[in-house]
């Protein structure tokens, strides 16, 4: 035992103050409701997004945060309506054109299509441009024709377009790269969907024995075909949000036949114009169903080349496989089907897919078709 050993004294030990301690209880209170409210207003967008069947949610619903998205929409249903957020513009304009045939279609030429934005913080409009070829067949640019070769034709709506993604890097386009001895045709445009393709396969009679067409098909297509109420909602939502208005154009319209095959009629597009038409429920699932199968059959019906229907986006339809013709070859794309994530945008700007989703569909089409020349 040692002595005379000094005892070290212990000061008090500082404690927070109950100022401090107030101020960060409420700051960790805000935040939990904070997290509580939009985890609620997430459940109410995605019961809108399903029960609307809204596939571009993200085009629609430009923030990240679902409570800015519920209540603008809150607004909107008020009455109220703000400020455009987004703006979409093409030089030179108009980009669309009627046709009597198809609704609407491109007109040939060179074009700048600008996406804008209005920055949440600063107000100030952010622009992304690219630049967008049709050929004077109404085509999509791919790469210079290649004569005495086969064509690939690919038909579908703006995904399979490329919207946002300049000419050379479409998939399409990456398939003229790859296959040298093809030639690529991308007849395609935003909107359109396969009641299209079934109308430029019977009109133009130019796919051949010995080309390949790939129907590009999302989940979404469904109630475009049969023109569905929710559909021409979609439009108007659409163009509203855009702040362009709603062309007169006439919208085929599909129907399944009693003996199997598709027959087609038009729709103005104009909600305004169609004595409440557009609040009217869908027509059946399984209806809308039978409508798709029909047209991707009546393609194969009508031509001697090899078709595939590339099903992109949406859930798997074993319904809509079991009802194809076996002439048809289905290549699944959805995102369930690639081991890594493929679905980038355009940069923010616009929920379209982005230059990496379209190699990746280019890879599967190009592991999965038979390229083979017959």
């Amino acid at each position: 035992m040692q002595c005379g050993a000094r005892t070290a004294k212990v000061g008090p030990v500082p404690t927070m103050s109950k100022r401090l301690r107030t101020l960060l209880f409420s700051v960790a209170t805000l935040v939990v409701v904070v997290a509580v409210l939009e985890v609620g207003a997430s459940w109410l967008m995605l019961l809108h997004y399903r029960s609307a069947q809204v596939a571009n949610f993200a085009a629609e619903d430009p923030s990240w945060s679902s409570l800015v998205n519920l209540a603008r929409r809150a607004g909107q249903l008020a009455g109220w309506s703000g400020p455009p957020a987004t703006r979409e513009e093409t030089d030179p304009s108009p980009f669309f054109r009627p046709d009597p045939v198809l609704g609407y279609s491109a007109a040939p030429g060179r074009y700048t299509h600008t996406f804008s934005r209005r920055n949440a913080f600063t107000g100030a409009w952010e622009s992304f441009r690219t630049g967008m070829t049709i050929e004077p067949n109404g085509t999509r640019r791919t790469g210079p024709a290649r004569p005495g070769q086969p064509t690939v034709h690919v038909m579908g709506d703006s995904w399979v377009f490329g919207t946002g993604v300049p000419d050379e890097l479409t998939f399409a386009a990456r398939l003229y790269q790859a296959l040298p001895d093809w030639n690529v045709s991308l007849r395609a445009l935003g909107g359109w969907s396969l009641t299209q393709a079934a109308l430029n396969v019977d009109r133009l009679n130019e796919v051949r024995p010995g080309d390949i067409v790939v129907l590009g098909y999302a989940g979404y297509y469904d109630v475009r075909h049969v023109m569905a109420p929710s559909r021409l909602r979609e439009i108007d939502t659409w163009l509203a949000r855009i702040g362009q208005p709603v062309p007169a154009f006439q919208l085929p319209k599909a129907a399944r036949t009693a003996a199997g095959d598709v027959a087609f009629s038009t729709i103005d597009q104009r909600c305004a114009v169609l004595d409440g038409y557009c609040q009217r429920p869908d027509p059946p699932q399984a209806e809308m169903t039978a409508v798709t199968a029909a047209l991707v059959n009546h393609v194969a019906r009508r031509t001697g080349a090899r078709v595939y229907l590339l099903h992109f986006a949406g859930a798997p339809d074993p319904a809509l496989y079991a009802a194809l013709d076996p002439a048809v070859t289905l290549v699944r794309a959805l995102r369930a089907d690639f081991d890594t994530v493929v679905q980038d945008d355009i940069l923010g700007f616009d929920g379209h897919p982005g230059p990496f989703w379209h190699d990746a569909i280019a890879r599967r089409l190009l592991a999965a078709v038979d390229w083979k020349r017959s």
